[in-house]
């Protein structure tokens, strides 16, 4: 924030995309003084950095990296490791879904609790996207911490009524039942329209996520990771039952 325009080069911040403006080293008080958030120009760069490599994770992750964890967790929990991995569940499966994890910023430290969920999997089950949201249920206590303010409530945009009424057709179409539909176009102005909601949390101060039925995060995640491929799309089902959620803004597709 901040009062009169600075004398400067206009820009956009590179990791929170808001409009910012480079000024010489000279006019810092200045504009502390007209009230700007002044950042020295290392911390926007390392800040961009860190960011980059966060958003990366899952494609740094590399195959040798999760043998590595994997061996370093059966010192301490051989049972649960040997009882998993490789009989019920290969290395390259557990691979793919700590990657799936990293993609959408949710940390893989917490491998015993990840393994956990994994074992609880049915026998068979093999779909990483399937067995990515089982752990993504067990992690729901570090899921709802990325994402609660101080006060622990998570706040997000949340999926207007009849717009999940058209997705749930749209990913689960039942037969003989071609229910309301989403042309190409509506889709394309439901994403320019959750775009606009996304950049409005942002200038308000924190990106807000996406908060979604538990049936349809998948799906939704799958629809906006094109388009939109930082934005953190969150299930009410992987947010312990406790946590205050609160709509920012609603998702909603135009009436007819």
């Amino acid at each position: 924030g901040g009062g009169a325009p600075l004398e400067g080069i206009r820009t956009t911040d590179p990791t929170f995309g808001l409009p910012a403006t480079w000024i010489t080293a000279e006019r810092r008080l200045e504009a502390e003084a007209a009230g700007y958030n002044v950042v020295e120009a290392t911390t926007v760069i390392a800040t961009h950095l860190m960011a980059t490599v966060r958003r990366h994770a899952g494609d740094l992750l590399s195959r040798q990296d999760v043998r590595e964890m994997v061996d370093g967790l059966r010192t301490t929990h051989p049972a649960l490791v040997d009882d998993l991995i490789p009989g019920r569940l290969s290395l390259g499966t557990l691979h793919r879904v700590l990657q799936r994890l990293l993609r959408e910023g949710i940390p893989v430290r917490d491998l015993v609790t990840i393994l956990e969920a994994l074992s609880d999997a049915p026998d068979g089950a093999k779909d990483p996207e399937a067995l990515t949201e089982q752990v993504r249920r067990a992690l729901s206590r570090l899921v709802a911490q990325r994402f609660a303010d101080a006060d622990g409530t998570v706040r997000g945009i949340t999926v207007g009524p009849r717009l999940e009424t058209a997705l749930m057709q749209l990913f689960s179409p039942r037969a003989g039942d071609p229910g309301p539909g989403l042309e190409p176009d509506q889709l394309t102005a439901l994403l320019r329209g959750l775009d606009a909601l996304i950049t409005r949390g942002r200038r308000e101060g924190r990106p807000p996520p996406l908060i979604t039925p538990p049936s349809l995060r998948i799906g939704i995640r799958r629809l906006v990771e094109p388009i939109l491929p930082d934005l953190p799309v969150v299930s009410l089902g992987e947010l312990p039952p406790q946590t205050p959620v609160q709509s920012t803004a609603l998702w909603e597709v135009g009436r007819a």
